[in-house]
């Protein structure tokens, strides 16, 4: 009887793998339905696009963990506002940019950035604005090439500190059953967790279905899950006190309500970081970027 039980667990375990495989969306299905602006770069295909006037001072917009590009939509028409000439492109393993194999380090997501900006021929100091785990990357940039980064604008980043869920929690630590965990529990939690924040506005609610699409693309949960074990578990502490003494120019917005990133990251990159210029964003949480575009435009653009 024992057995039979553990077959039957077995097998349903193995079939709600194999079902959430099957029931993905292809990535050239999601592209030709898009007709997204694609580059192609030694390491993958990615997608990027620029808004506004072609002379205006170049800032790069490096998304987070589970949205892509999309996630700057709210955002982008009051930075071009302001005069800049924005890029946004999405990080590999997200949006319709390729699914690249290997784990998902800060050094796979900086090739993919150095690779971009050569194809695209940016050459001068930029702007970096990172939100999320895309603030992990843009801190690591600076501390990479300073003398490539104009100012640093960070929004609510990673590796300061880091309150994941606790589903999360088990898919980033046990291997396999971590694995079954992000691809079969994940994407029901993360799809209803969307449903539940609809509602806010037009603008929000588009960034939301878009993000819900992108987790049924196939590769899409297998990315995060890499980016988790990766880039996500590095701390970034020496990378910012290396950024305190490059000298980089530091905005850093916070969510007053973030339930991801904890109030002690504040204070603790005041510790590593005295000149860094830090704000919150008044009911904001992690999602700031797209629920509070224009408290966060307007702190960029009174800063800078």
């Amino acid at each position: 009887m024992i057995w039979l039980l553990l077959l039957l667990l077995v097998v349903g375990v193995l079939g709600a793998w194999f079902l959430a495989d099957a029931t993905q969306t292809e990535l050239s299905a999601v592209r030709k339905a898009a007709n997204p602006r694609l580059v192609t770069l030694p390491a993958g295909v990615t997608r990027a696009d620029w808004h506004g006037d072609v002379d205006g001072p170049v800032l790069v917009c490096i998304h987070g963990l589970s949205t892509a590009s999309h996630v700057w939509g709210p955002l982008v028409p009051l930075l071009v506002d302001q005069g800049y000439r924005v890029l946004t492109y999405d990080l590999f393993g997200r949006g319709l940019s390729d699914r690249v194999p290997g784990p998902q380090t800060r050094e796979f997501f900086l090739r993919q950035f150095r690779q971009l900006l050569e194809a695209e021929g940016v050459e001068g100091p930029v702007t970096l604005v990172g939100y999320s785990m895309g603030g992990q990357i843009a801190a690591a940039r600076a501390v990479e090439a300073p003398d490539h980064v104009a100012r640093l604008i960070l929004l609510a980043p990673a590796g300061l500190g880091f309150t994941p869920g606790r589903i999360v929690q088990l898919a980033t630590e046990i291997p396999v059953l971590g694995d079954w965990v992000q691809a079969v529990v994940c994407p029901v939690v993360q799809q209803w967790n969307l449903m539940r924040a609809t509602g806010t506005s037009p603008e929000v609610d588009a960034v939301l279905a878009e993000t819900a699409k992108d987790l049924r693309v196939d590769g899409t949960m297998a990315g995060l899950l890499s980016s988790q074990r990766n880039l996500l578990s590095e701390g970034m502490i020496e990378d910012h006190r290396s950024v305190a003494r490059s000298g980089v120019p530091l905005v850093v917005l916070w969510g007053e309500v973030d339930a991801v990133i904890p109030a002690c990251a504040m204070g603790r990159l005041a510790q590593i970081n005295r000149t860094a210029i830090q704000h919150q964003v008044a009911g904001a949480g992690h999602a700031l970027p797209y629920t509070h575009a224009a408290e966060v435009a307007r702190e960029i653009g009174e800063t800078l």
